[in-house]
């Protein structure tokens, strides 16, 4: 049997939802979504195109406006999984 716990002590990503479907689910655009959560509209964007990683900052930020934990949203987990890999 294998251990399937990432080095980082974050768990799989199998829970996590994309951060789109979070932001569809309230009903938010992307303006909406940034603005509530006091981040640039082109963050959002490029988080949910996975074309940037965001930064701690951000990922609190959204988190916040969305009502959930950091760890809930697919991208923010893989943003930190990276973080803590690399120390």
């Amino acid at each position: 049997m294998t251990d399937r716990t990432p080095r980082s002590g974050l768990e799989p990503e199998s829970d996590a939802r994309p951060l789109r479907e979070l932001r569809a689910e309230r009903l938010l655009s992307l303006r909406e979504l940034a603005r509530l959560a006091g981040v640039a509209l082109s963050t959002v964007y490029l988080i949910e195109a996975g074309r940037t990683t965001p930064r701690r900052a951000a990922i609190q930020r959204l988190a916040a406006a969305l009502g959930v934990d950091p760890l809930a949203v697919a991208e923010f987990r893989r943003a930190l999984r990276a973080r803590a890999d690399r120390g």
